[in-house]
């Protein structure tokens, strides 16, 4: 069941990325990767099959999110490493999400920063302006 709730948050995760591209998949299903109507029923659950619709659903959305010029740009670039590859919330095994800001961090980067980088820079911002300085970008 574990695995099921959590194939079903990358569905939602990677649904945002499809309901937002001009050119994908959520032409083809309007309700989206995570609607309702993908609701199982508790055999289907127990024998396996919804695992599998899931799977499969999974390998699709993610295949044209990794292959589509829009949806790539809407991917992240960790900002404590500054590496050039993009970066995905629905990518559970190497990636973590802010708990504040949702900003997107490898998992090993995240784990050895003391704090969140979009965060502290909202921080300093935030002090700039109330202590009436002009913020420098």
């Amino acid at each position: 069941m574990g695995r099921i709730l959590r194939s079903r948050e990358q569905l939602k995760l990677l649904g945002d990325y499809l309901i937002m591209c001009r050119s994908g998949p959520s032409r083809a299903n309007p309700a989206g990767p995570g609607s309702r109507s993908a609701d199982p029923c508790v055999p289907q659950i127990a024998d396996g099959v919804f695992e599998t619709f899931l799977q499969s659903l999974l390998q699709f959305a993610s295949h044209h999110v990794y292959s589509c010029d829009l949806c790539t740009q809407r991917g992240f670039i960790c900002q404590i490493c500054n590496s050039s590859s993009i970066i995905f919330p629905f990518e559970f095994d190497t990636t973590t999400r802010c708990s504040e800001c949702k900003t997107v961090f490898h998992r090993d980067c995240h784990a050895r920063a003391p704090s969140c980088p979009r965060c502290e820079r909202r921080q300093r911002y935030q002090r700039r302006l109330e202590a009436g300085t002009e913020p420098s970008l």
